[in-house]
């Protein structure tokens, strides 16, 4: 496997855990390089659960299956070499206990990418197992390590989905306070609109912009924290014409972002446009107030 083979991997659970892996190696004589951290991500549409028994963790171990609109799994973006790959392989399991899947991850900066990652065979599973406190404190702390919500780990641990991760929602365009769109999410919001960007580029797309993903410039909207997170994003997603993480078809699709409010960063859901816009139509202050005055 050359460089350019390496495989992008999501990791959950203990998988998190730099020591972890690194102890998990040592004790089987294997080598512990070729996995490299890239950076915190979301496996958006899934949720956390613990129903599998796992022997060396002695109760629950962590899986991630598909769940409704608005919920996301938090983690962190991997690339592995091909001795990695037959290491977490090994580890997991792969493919009696655990086995390989490709999914689409989200990113800090909107855009997302495929990647592997591991989930529970549909033969090891069973009713809710609890893990042991000793196992969420590793989760719960590499969570922490990279500023990821925690709050999928608690519904994992109470064996519930009624709390979303994200709350917050970055609205940029005609969504914004004052705007012809804002009546759509004034029943579902929780908060006033607060003054925040996002690293991004933004194109008048008409009646409309579009934001799309930039190393360099920044889109200037507003943060809103969202009261019913499930039919705000349901409504929003009819809105933005967005079929789902893996339709080919949507006008908008919606992701997280990093983004900046009151020297802090918080992540958000948002609406990128789906589709390669005319660099004419680029806005240079990444403001669509300033630029469709």
């Amino acid at each position: 496997m050359s460089e350019e083979e390496r495989v992008l991997y999501f990791g959950y659970g203990s998988n998190l855990d730099t020591k972890d892996w690194m102890q998990w190696c040592e004790q089987r004589g294997a080598d512990p390089s070729g996995r490299t951290e890239l950076e915190p991500c979301w496996l958006p549409d899934h949720r956390l659960a613990f129903h599998y028994h796992s022997r060396s963790r002695k109760g629950g171990a962590a899986d991630v299956i598909p769940a409704g609109c608005g919920h996301a799994v938090p983690g962190v973006l991997f690339s592995l070499d091909a001795n990695a790959l037959a290491n977490m392989d090994r580890k997991e399991g792969h493919p009696t206990v655990y086995r390989r899947t490709m999914v689409n991850v989200l990113k800090a900066d909107g855009s997302s990418v495929e990647a592997m990652t591991y989930r529970v065979t549909q033969e090891r599973i069973s009713d809710y197992v609890p893990p042991t406190s000793s196992y969420i404190d590793l989760i719960e702390r590499n969570l922490l390590r990279h500023k990821l919500s925690i709050t999928d780990l608690k519904n994992a641990i109470e064996n519930s989905d009624t709390s979303y991760p994200v709350r917050h929602l970055f609205v940029y365009g005609t969504l914004m306070k004052g705007q012809s769109r804002h009546s759509t999410i004034t029943h579902h919001i929780a908060s006033q609109g607060i003054k925040a960007s996002a690293k991004g580029a933004l194109y008048n797309l008409g009646d409309y912009p579009g934001m799309r993903f930039s190393d360099t410039g920044r889109v200037h909207g507003e943060l809103y924290e969202m009261d019913e997170v499930f039919l705000t994003l349901q409504s929003l997603d009819r809105v933005e014409g967005f079929y789902g993480f893996q339709s080919q078809n949507s006008l908008f699709r919606r992701t997280l972002v990093h983004v900046e409010v009151n020297g802090e960063r918080v992540w958000a859901w948002c609406y990128f446009y789906a589709h390669e816009p005319e660099l004419d139509d680029l806005i240079e202050s990444g403001d669509w107030r300033k630029g469709n005055s």
